[in-house]
């Protein structure tokens, strides 16, 4: 029985070897030599001979790595093998899970252990050391796939990974025949002289612009120093120093010396602080050749802005972040290497923002900072009375004239300001205008003038204010045959009781019939007391009844009520991981609130015609943050997967949608605030 027993518990010992065997855990990096802020991938691979329940890998602690993306992979191979029956085909699987990291510090670091739920089983990778170098040292420089395994389980046969190498290889044979045959064509055209100066791999930079050419002499310019990066981000700004809404110019470009195969902007600059105009955003890079320190780089400009601080303090340019896969020279300029993911970004630029002058400020100082011009005109000199004009004061000059407000009009007694709005636009070459149209109702007829309009602006280039003004303008008020009988009066006769028309004495009634007087019981109706109390009743059985039907006095409650609702639905959708659902909701309820505290609606405009719509004080207070959060949302809804990074992580989710909450907090108090 003893035997017996023992014979049992071989078997259960060797069938348990044996399932073990067929499934292998192991984890592996791309390389494991790099420099700080590029990124590498660790791959947990789950090999099998049978279809089994894999789980997601639990991460570990990643303190010293930042987590830029993360996907999964299956991979399906069979082979002959000898079996009892004889030859037949054998399935194998492999499910991969690939983690980008990217290293904070410099040093030797460890990735630690993955644990991987198979079939119910906890499975454990083992740690993997990587040696990181600072930026610009050959601590960076490209190394082999070192793969190790993990776990405390055997590795499969190689027959599945020879076959997965075999196919990489005869692809790389192919890539390489195809290099090498354009390589030749390449120099064929150079012998011809038709291969131009870009290097033969781009076309020229046909933009043509300032930002793509460079600045002559910008403030602050970073240039690559390491001949064997992979690629580099440089930015430039024309000044480091400013007043409140002066212009601070900054580009962006991208300097490589290998073959960029992918490109993805994993981080636009949040630019907190700044108003931001877009001079040029390149949909598609377009590379030049430039020599930097005697080596030969392509430039290509990734984005040009001009910038407005908005307060005084320092305000910070962060970085542009970007990702890229990179065939790196191996021979001369042949790209015959195995390419690999680089991650870099930008460097950060401090902007001293100064305060504008409190000495000599004038009190017509409309927060216009540049060198403008002001214009002011009507249609027509000569307006009916009753009758709506337009009145367009025009600003235009270098500057940002968006930040400009409407002056004071000092409209003289008969004429009623009635409505206005604006319209304004931000050119490339730094110039911009904004011209406000403004409705203005003449009650009463005769002549009358405009006063001239007088504006004081803050020149940064002199650092003083100086004042224009318009020319006063003098408008004849004619009678309207179309407004109500007695709507008007002349302005040199007002004050005086007017005498009757040559119509009015031809139509009236004879005397007797205009000194009849109503019997006593019908002259109840005639008690002037009895109308009024009639006509107040009417008012205000109207009034209940428009409350009702609009809502009015319910504005506020009822915003806050819609708002709260949809963000039931954005928190239940931030608890399930449902990143285009978040955005969507987000990007609504933007819409919605925007709408209104503009009273426009908002579902039909743009959100930079909303954002020229609200309070001129919640524009400048906050119009960046709505700006920014709301980009954040429409990225979460629309951006292609590959382009969402760690948009998708919950935690930077759930701090995107309270950055959010916040910002439509302070519009629906500026609703309050109207109301």
């Amino acid at each position: 029985m003893t035997k017996i027993g023992s014979i049992l518990v071989c078997l259960s010992f060797f069938f348990a070897m044996t399932v073990q065997a067929a499934t292998t855990v192991q984890s592996s990096v791309d390389r494991n030599e790099m420099a700080v802020g590029d990124s590498f991938t660790v791959t947990v691979s789950v090999n099998s001979t049978e279809d089994l329940d894999i789980q997601e890998p639990r991460v570990p602690n990643l303190g010293e790595f930042d987590l830029i993306n993360n996907w999964s992979s299956t991979a399906v191979a069979q082979k002959l093998v000898q079996t009892s029956k004889g030859m037949q085909f054998e399935t194998q699987r492999r499910k991969e899970f690939h983690f980008m990291l990217s290293p904070k510090q410099a040093g030797t670091l460890s990735v630690s252990s993955f644990e991987v739920v198979v079939d119910g089983k906890v499975y454990r990778t083992q740690p993997i050391i990587v040696k990181v170098g600072q930026v610009g040292s050959n601590k960076g420089s490209v190394k082999g796939r070192q793969q190790q395994p993990g776990g405390a389980t055997p590795r499969m046969p190689h027959g599945f990974d020879d076959q997965m190498d075999d196919m990489d290889q005869a692809e790389e044979e192919i890539f390489n025949q195809l290099l090498q045959q354009r390589q030749r064509l390449l120099q064929q055209m150079q012998q011809q002289g038709a291969g131009g100066g870009g290097g033969g791999n781009y076309p020229p930079d046909n933009y043509g612009s300032a930002a793509a050419s460079g600045m002559d002499h910008p403030a602050f310019r970073s240039l690559p120093t390491n001949p064997n990066e992979a690629f580099f981000i440089s930015v430039e700004v024309d000044k480091t120093e400013a007043y409140e809404g002066e212009q601070v110019t900054v580009n962006w470009y991208i300097y490589t010396r290998g073959q960029m195969e992918t490109l993805d902007r994993l981080k636009f600059p949040d630019l907190r602080g700044f108003w931001k105009e877009i001079i040029e955003e390149v949909p598609a890079i377009q590379f030049s050749e430039e020599i930097v320190n005697g080596v030969p780089w392509k430039k290509a400009l990734l984005a040009s802005h001009a910038l407005f601080p908005i307060k005084a303090g320092t305000a910070t340019i962060d970085e542009y972040k970007i990702k890229s896969r990179v065939r790196l020279p191996q021979q001369g300029w042949a790209y015959t290497g195995k390419p690999y993911e680089y991650t870099k970004s930008s460097a950060r630029v401090p902007i001293k923002v100064k305060p504008l002058p409190l000495d000599g400020r004038p009190s017509d100082f409309s927060g216009a900072v540049g060198q403008f011009e002001i214009h002011a005109s009507v249609e027509n000199t000569t307006v009916p009375v009753n009758q709506p004009f337009s009145l367009k004061v025009r600003f235009e000059g270098a500057g940002n004239a968006k930040l400009i407000d409407l002056p004071p009009l000092n409209l003289p007694s008969g004429l009623e300001q009635y409505d206005s709005k604006s319209d304004a636009k931000f050119f490339k070459n730094g110039r911009s205008y904004k011209e406000f149209e403004v409705l203005v109702i003449p009650r009463q007829e005769g002549d009358v003038t405009l006063p001239a309009l007088s504006v004081s602006m803050f020149d940064p280039a002199t650092s003083k204010y100086y004042t224009r003004k318009t020319q006063p303008i003098t408008l004849k008020v004619v009678n309207n045959p179309n407004a109500p009988v007695g709507s008007s009066q002349r302005l040199s006769d007002a004050g005086k009781p007017s005498a009757p028309t040559a119509a009015q004495s031809t139509n009236r009634l004879p005397d007797v019939i205009m000194a009849w007087q109503p019997s006593v019981q019908a002259s109840v109706l005639y008690r002037p007391w009895l109308w009024a109390v009639i006509f107040l009743g009417v008012i205000a059985a109207l009034l209940v009844k428009a409350q009702r039907e609009f809502g009015w006095g319910r504005r506020q409650r009822t915003l806050k009520e819609l708002v709260n609702k949809r963000y039931k639905i954005v928190d239940a959708a931030v608890s399930k991981g449902e990143v285009r659902k978040v955005g969507v909701e987000m990007t609504n309820i933007f819409y919605l609130v925007m709408g209104n505290v503009s009273g426009e609606g908002g579902a039909s405009l743009k959100i930079e015609d909303l954002l020229e719509m609200i309070p001129p004080s919640l524009r400048r207070e906050h119009g960046a943050e709505i700006t920014k959060s709301f980009e954040v949302f429409q990225t979460m809804s629309f951006a292609p997967e590959e382009m969402l990074g760690s948009l998708k992580d919950p935690l930077t989710m759930k701090e995107n949608v309270e950055k959010g909450k916040k910002v439509i907090a302070e519009m629906i108090g500026s609703v309050d605030k109207q109301a």
